[in-house]
């Protein structure tokens, strides 16, 4: 069976009934040591100084042969007149084709030919193919011939359907003429085509082409969730531990807002104030959402004072007429010292029958204090263990990378494998950053904030760009300021997640930091090492 994304169609993709049946039969028909197909890829390209936009409905690779690009109709029949050109018969009718499917699937094989030579500066040494597919209805040769003057071999209808492994090898050979079975088609050439298609997806999916997808996928998520939330629902006081992506801020969330919709008095608490800001977007106000540092300012006059960032002694501040809360829940706590711990199982109603969920992953640690055993809980950890933010690429390069967070089970979905280069100076760091701005933002239509900028030293960055770069803009705030480019350090970027993440760091950065940066990307990630 060939490698297939989505390797279930039926669960992610709204796919018409003609695409599964083209699907299923490349899937069972193609072996999986020859093939891995990928359904309904979309691209754009500028040309001209226009936009140019289309999608492949299969992309069949082969490290054998090179890559083809298939499309689909369904409906009842095809026919072209002079007159009103393309037309799809159903039973409702049919409608009108902008352009002949043949033209469709060149289009796409074009593109990627074009986009593998442009990033490798050498002619793609693979065979590039096209053609159509009518799965639900034969053509007869007259049709053949009026609707496209290519290879009949390009054309797989009905009766070729029980033997399309057949069909794509024959496709694979007409395009490839005399050179078929000849060509010098490397792994390594073909590793790097398949990451291009690769790159394709993961950058259409971070611009939206994706949206009706992840929501499909969220329905799942959130029905595993809320499980765990009911799971729970009678424990008062617990831990759950969960490496980067499992879910635990959503967890956190869904659990504060059922409290909340109770009538209890309800706390939603992290160490990090953009995470905080992050929250506030979601829970409604019923929910007091505070970082650490907002808190204290409510209930320990002066902790400014001490020596920021554990605060040590500001218990010794609190106020006495405190307000306390049924129930809390606790994000990110291996940031908490044991200190902070205490302060919060304080603030209960009830120190022993009030709601309290704390929410860590002992990996992400940026420091030595720990919160030990002030929360008083007693019962051991419930574990997430599946990844649900990065594709597998990711975070296969976080902890091959680290060596951290290998007990993980990660995301089905491959992506690209994420890029890494090393940067001379800071001149060469100004360039290549225009340079990426250029290619996704305005060549391929990458929302400001689909992309975070995570830099060792937030400070010293705006110092070094405090007017941005070229036309772009930087900011601290993603959730304030549209138009410009979030930046931020690993640290305070926890628990949040962005599509795209540039990782600009030096060798000083520790295998803890580069595995909470590796974890933030969602789609795709770029390294930038400073030398």
């Amino acid at each position: 069976m060939a490698k297939m994304y989505p390797d279930n169609i039926e669960l992610f993709y709204d796919a018409t009934a003609s695409e599964k049946k083209v699907y299923y039969a490349l899937k069972t028909q193609l072996p999986d040591k020859d093939f891995e197909v990928f359904y309904s890829v979309k691209w754009q390209r500028k040309r001209k100084d226009k936009v140019e936009k289309s999608e492949a409905d299969f992309v069949v690779t082969s490290p054998k042969y090179g890559i083809l690009c298939l499309e689909v109709k369904g409906g009842t029949n095809i026919s072209i007149d002079a007159e009103s050109g393309w037309h799809l018969d159903d039973s409702e009718g049919g409608r009108d084709l902008n352009e002949s499917p043949y033209d469709q699937a060149e289009k796409s094989m074009y593109y990627f030919k074009d986009i593998y030579e442009g990033i490798n500066h050498i002619k793609y040494p693979g065979i590039y193919a096209a053609g159509a597919a009518f799965p639900f209805y034969n053509l007869s040769e007259e049709l053949v011939a009026q609707i496209s003057n290519r290879n009949s071999e390009c054309t797989i209808m009905f009766k070729d359907m029980s033997f399309i492994g057949d069909k794509i090898k024959k496709m694979f050979k007409a395009w490839g003429g005399e050179s078929f079975g000849n060509r010098l088609y490397s792994k390594q050439s073909h590793e790097a085509m398949l990451e291009v298609i690769r790159k394709r997806i993961a950058i259409s999916a971070a611009a939206g082409a994706l949206v009706e997808v992840k929501e499909r996928e969220l329905i799942t998520i959130n029905r595993v969730q809320d499980n765990y939330v009911y799971f729970l629902s009678n424990i008062r006081q617990f831990y759950i531990r969960g490496g980067a992506g499992t879910g635990k801020t959503w967890i956190a969330m869904k659990m504060a807002k059922n409290e909340a919709a109770a009538g209890k008095k309800t706390m939603f608490l992290c160490a990090s104030e953009p995470l905080k800001k992050f929250v506030r977007t979601i829970l409604e106000s019923n929910v007091d959402v505070y970082d650490v540092k907002m808190l204290f300012s409510l209930i320990a006059p002066g902790y400014e004072t001490l020596s920021a960032p554990t605060y040590e002694g500001v218990s010794d501040l609190l106020i006495e007429d405190i307000s306390k809360y049924d129930a809390i829940f606790i994000d990110e706590a291996q940031d908490f010292t044991e200190e902070w711990a205490y302060i919060v199982k304080t603030l209960l109603a009830d120190e022993k029958h009030s709601r309290l969920g704390v929410f860590y992953d002992d990996v992400q640690i940026v420091r030595s204090d720990s919160f030990g055993d002030a929360f008083m809980i007693d019962t051991p950890p419930f574990l997430l263990n599946e990844n649900i933010r990065n594709t597998s690429n990711i975070y296969n390069w976080a902890t091959d990378n680290t060596n951290l967070g290998k007990d993980v089970i990660t995301n089905p979905v491959e992506g690209p494998v994420p890029h890494r280069e090393m940067i001379m100076d800071r001149r060469h760091l100004t360039k290549r950053l225009e340079n990426l701005f250029k290619e996704y933002i305005i060549d391929e239509a990458l929302s400001y904030k689909s992309i975070v900028l995570l830099v060792q030293d937030k400070e010293a960055f705006f110092n070094e760009y405090p007017d941005g770069i070229a036309m772009w803009k930087f900011t601290e705030d993603v959730y304030e300021e549209d138009g410009k480019i979030h930046v931020s350090t690993p640290e305070d970027f926890k628990g949040l997640e962005a599509d795209m993440v540039i990782y600009i760091h030096d060798y000083r950065s520790s295998d803890n930091i580069n595995y909470i940066a590796y974890t933030r990307a969602k789609y795709y990630l770029i390294e930038l090492i400073l030398k």
